[in-house]
């Protein structure tokens, strides 16, 4: 444990770049990620919406927001393993 403690204290140059792309990587998750369940949530509902009433408007709007939402899982899982 000693050794951790004195590699810290001796190379703190490189310390500081770990914290901030840290912080940057938590900060970017902590909001991607309840916009990737509220958009999946509203798709559901443009979905049902275009289901139950034949609207092709929700529909098409479904559609687009399904995409946006996957991108959304995919660089919310980048920034996730990037924290773990």
């Amino acid at each position: 444990m000693r050794h951790l403690f004195a590699l810290a204290a001796t190379e703190p140059s490189q310390l500081m770049p770990a914290r901030m792309q840290m912080a940057f990587t938590l900060g970017v998750h902590v909001v991607l990620v309840p916009l990737g369940v509220a958009f999946t949530f509203i798709t559901l509902i443009a979905n049902y919406r275009a289901i139950r009433k034949g609207d092709d408007v929700a529909l098409l709007l479904a559609q687009r927001w399904s995409k946006v939402a996957g991108v959304l899982f995919a660089v919310g899982a980048v920034t996730g393993t990037v924290l773990s």
